[in-house]
């Protein structure tokens, strides 16, 4: 039996399948809930969400939050599973049919964008998955996903076996992750100045980054603006 939108617990954790259960109107106001806690927290910062101004900002009666939402942390750990989901679908928009390099910068000009669409939220992420377990999961959870799409292309592109592929995807993931910090959470000088301060010449920056470990050489010349910075001076 469904149960009742009006008197079911919310999910400690995101939970679809008890979404799929509320009526439609219900799922609206929750929606409208979510997307005004984004705005909100890419405004000014996780540290600053309040219940009353996520209800305000959604149109919404104040007392609606606790409806569907046990508390903040909750609302914050779909909204940062949501985003996730949208980064993993990003492998779906990439022509399967790219070289490996043009692949790599593709792929992750679509996911910086999308980080870089939401600094409030990654903000969130690096500061709560350190000390919280739920917000943990969704970011250990989501990265072992997104380095197993690494590893299948490495396989299906016959760079490498399924064991080295995996092993290394790990590495790329680390590596990854700590360019996206220091680029777009701290924001450290060096980085940006390399990178010209934007998501395509990060994308590459991480791609020629890759393409050296995996292939331990230059991606083609060509193919480099950015990343020229990494590539082409002489061994002494």
């Amino acid at each position: 039996m469904a149960r009742s939108s009006s008197i079911a617990p919310p999910p400690s954790e995101p939970d679809k399948l008890w979404v799929e259960d509320l009526s439609l109107r219900a799922r609206r106001s929750r929606d409208k809930m979510k997307a005004a806690a984004v705005t909100l927290i890419n405004r000014t910062g996780y540290p600053s969400l309040r219940v009353q101004d996520i209800t305000q900002e959604a149109g919404v009666a104040n007392g609606l939050f606790y409806r569907y939402f046990r508390d903040l942390n909750e609302i914050v750990a779909e909204i940062t599973s949501d985003l996730f989901d949208r980064i993993v679908h990003a492998f779906d928009l990439v022509d399967p049919e790219a070289d490996i390099f043009r692949w790599m910068v593709d792929v992750h000009r679509i996911v910086l964008d999308i980080f870089a669409a939401n600094p409030g939220i990654l903000a969130c992420l690096f500061g709560k998955s350190g000390d919280d377990e739920t917000f943990a999961r969704i970011w250990s959870g989501n990265a072992h996903v997104w380095n197993l799409e690494v590893a299948d292309q490495l396989v299906a592109r016959k760079v490498m076996g399924r064991g080295q592929a995996e092993s290394l995807s790990f590495v790329l993931g680390a590596v990854t992750e700590g360019m996206i910090y220091q680029a777009l959470v701290r924001r450290t000088a060096d980085l940006l100045e390399l990178t010209a301060s934007t998501t395509a010449g990060l994308a590459e920056l991480i791609a020629t980054t890759w393409h050296k470990i995996v292939f331990l050489a230059d991606p083609p010349a060509d193919a480099l603006t950015v990343g020229k910075r990494l590539t082409g001076d002489p061994v002494p």
